[in-house]
């Protein structure tokens, strides 16, 4: 579905997973910020939803492709897609992931194959698919990370694992892009509620979840400003900035022993706990 009569939009933004949570939070803000999205996300009821109240803002401009990112031939069919629209993105935001909390073994190895491959090979192959036209349009990538990436967190290690790789290679990335005039900023939020079961998993965790936690539409504001003026690291949020001071202080054996236990409440658990999807 479509809505780009107003052409004279001068900057276009591609959003991964723009249609739920954190991703559908980042594109009403580009919108209300002026800028068309280009969503792509699973074709769904989110997705509906999303293009319904795209439809009800005066002026918006956007595309929504509905797909399974990590399909087969996922990102030639994006390609395709902005093709056919004669559209040129000026920033991407890699926002589509998920994670699992809970004991290693009580995830199922096609849950952890396709974790990472939302959680990093689409991310690096969509924006090795776009470098040529980021190149042309000179503008910047936004990565989806977390405030975990440098916690490594028991309960949640192959997540973490994904999110510390999204944190390393963006800052990296960012190097050398600098070249390209091309900006590389990654966003690393913490606790976000995007549903009713992550509302659930944050009571169970006590008051300092409770404290932590944001909703997407708190932090959006800050993570599209920091994209659109280049930021290298986006920590939205006065908690978020304080946690990852915090974590630099502890020694690494004494902090893994304390976030054991402040997680351990995931050996009650007889299967895996799904994190929410951004």
């Amino acid at each position: 579905m479509s809505k780009i009569d107003n052409l004279r939009k001068p900057k276009w933004v591609l959003v991964t997973g723009g249609s739920h949570g954190i991703g559908r939070a980042l594109s009403l803000e580009c919108v209300k910020q002026g800028l068309g999205v280009a969503i792509v996300a699973l074709p769904n009821e989110d997705l509906r939803h999303m293009e319904e109240e795209l439809a009800g803002i005066p002026g918006a401009a956007y595309l929504t492709l509905g797909l399974n990112l990590v399909g087969e031939g996922a990102i030639a069919k994006i390609l395709d897609w902005l093709s056919e629209a004669s559209l040129k993105p000026t920033y991407l935001i890699n926002n589509a992931g998920f994670g699992r909390g809970g004991l290693f073994e009580n995830t199922t190895w096609g849950e952890y194959r396709t974790m990472m491959q939302l959680n990093n090979q689409v991310m690096v192959e969509l924006t090795y698919a776009l470098l040529p036209i980021l190149k042309e349009t000179q503008g910047g990538v936004l990565n989806m990370s977390s405030v975990e990436a440098t916690l490594p967190l028991p309960y949640k290690t192959v997540y973490t694992g994904t999110k510390a790789f999204v944190y390393n290679y963006s800052l990296a990335l960012r190097e050398e892009f600098r070249y390209y005039d091309i900006s590389v900023s990654v966003l690393c939020p913490g606790p976000v509620i995007t549903n009713e079961d992550g509302l659930k998993r944050v009571k169970a965790m006590g008051t300092l979840a409770k404290i932590a936690v944001t909703m997407p539409e708190d932090l959006a504001p800050e993570a599209i400003n920091g994209m659109l003026n280049g930021k290298a690291v986006i920590r939205p949020g006065f908690l978020v900035k304080l946690m990852a001071f915090l974590g630099k202080l502890f020694p690494r054996p004494i902090k893994l022993r304390l976030l054991e236990k402040i997680f351990s409440k995931y050996r009650e658990e007889d299967v895996a706990v799904a994190e929410p999807v951004e």
